[in-house]
């Protein structure tokens, strides 16, 4: 890819979990994974399929505390303690409940996480995002979980072994100590060497930090470590590669080796690379990512100069012109958030793991003026059929 923004969008950078070696890898739901059927919904509720107790993953931890975190810096919380996460099938819901923990640093969520905000429900309808709850009162003066906006499914309370009509554990006094992730840890390094840049000497110090945080969890005879030791192995090589003047084939190994540790740790395209795109929906989903990870791969028009966010999380991402995921094919996408940005450009690898992009405010007309370095010929197409082309 041609350019990166560096721009981090606020993700949390530790997360922690409860009492033992919580699992940690790559989220892989436990039971059901499509909608329920219709039946299933009509069902009598002691007919209805039992809800799937799961095992926290390093990933849904973080989607956790950033839906938590909405409105404050995700980092001023360091993790989740108390926590449950459950899969009811009858209405194809996920269901999490914690108490967030805030960051000894941050006197803000440190109130935030005081009586009511003491505990959080969760719930992930199909196709949706987290949704927050505070219930952290709840319980007290009559108070329950249907004095808020969600109620707890009776088939998740059984499987958390809560009593019915309530949404706390049935103890909050315990003693069981929260636990920083290997997983969180690891993905912290990863994320952080983006920052360090180039040479590959100051990165590789991140990546072997990373290594030793995968394989810690290994040793600890953590649940759900698959893939751990081969990701380890995978950052040790990357960080022994030479710091300059790579051959070809060391290219071709850097690249092979980002795009896998980007697939472990879920940040497709952070490194300059895109995992394989084996059609047109897939390479959409890419530049989704990457727009929300802050790392578009693009060139600004020059009439946008300096003005093109790094951080477009809210964005979303469509591509009316798009030919193929083939080395050559020509894509023209809108970019929607609080301001509207259109890019044209050709794929430049196979399955689409290099592109050249150039992108503009606005409108879909671009400064085409072949001796700049903007669009050929095909992408002026792609503008034009966007409803642009060529500024006069």
């Amino acid at each position: 890819m041609v350019t990166k923004g560096l721009g981090l969008r606020s993700l949390v950078v530790t997360v922690a979990a409860v009492a033992g070696a919580l699992a940690l890898s790559t989220f892989v739901p436990v039971g059901p994974s499509a909608g329920a059927s219709p039946v299933a919904r009509l069902l009598p509720e002691a007919l209805r399929p039992p809800a799937k107790d799961l095992v926290l993953t390093g990933p849904v931890i973080v989607e956790l505390v950033d839906a938590r975190a909405a409105g404050m810096p995700a980092n001023d919380f360091i993790g989740l303690g108390d926590a449950y996460y459950a899969y009811d099938a009858a209405t194809s819901t996920y269901w999490a409940a914690a108490g967030v923990v805030p960051s000894s640093t941050s006197y803000e969520a440190q109130v935030a996480s005081q009586d009511d905000g003491s505990y959080t429900v969760f719930h992930k309808p199909a196709h949706a995002a987290w949704v927050a709850q505070i219930d952290g009162m709840a319980g007290s003066d009559g108070a329950t979980c249907a004095s808020y906006h969600v109620s707890i499914p009776a088939p998740v309370l059984a499987v958390w072994h809560w009593p019915a009509g309530t949404c706390l554990p049935p103890s909050r006094s315990g003693t069981t100590p929260v636990l920083l992730t290997y997983f969180a840890k690891a993905w912290k390094e990863w994320w952080g060497s983006v920052d360090a840049g180039p040479p590959q000497m100051a990165q590789g110090a991140y990546w072997l930090r990373a290594a030793q945080d995968l394989r810690s969890a290994v040793a600890a005879k953590a649940l759900g470590t698959r893939g751990y030791t081969k990701a380890a192995d995978e950052l040790v090589q990357l960080a022994h590669l030479p710091d300059a003047m790579l051959t070809p084939a060391q290219n071709k190994e850097l690249g092979v080796l980002t795009t896998m540790l980007d697939g472990f740790f879920g940040t497709d395209g952070l490194y300059g690379y895109s995992a394989p795109s084996t059609t047109p929906k897939a390479f959409v989903a890419t530049l989704q990512e990457e727009a929300d990870l802050g790392t578009l791969s693009v060139v600004t028009d020059p009439r946008l100069g300096n003005k093109f966010p790094s951080n477009l999380q809210w964005a979303t991402v469509t591509c009316p012109v798009l030919t193929g995921v083939a080395a050559g094919s020509v894509f023209g996408c809108k970019v929607a958030t609080f301001e509207t940005f259109y890019m044209v450009g050709t794929i430049k690898s196979a399955k689409a793991t290099t592109y050249f992009g150039v992108i503009v405010e606005g409108s879909p007309v671009f400064e085409c003026n072949p001796d700049a370095d903007n669009l050929s010929k095909p992408e002026q197409l792609a503008a034009k059929e966007m409803g642009g082309g060529c500024a006069p």
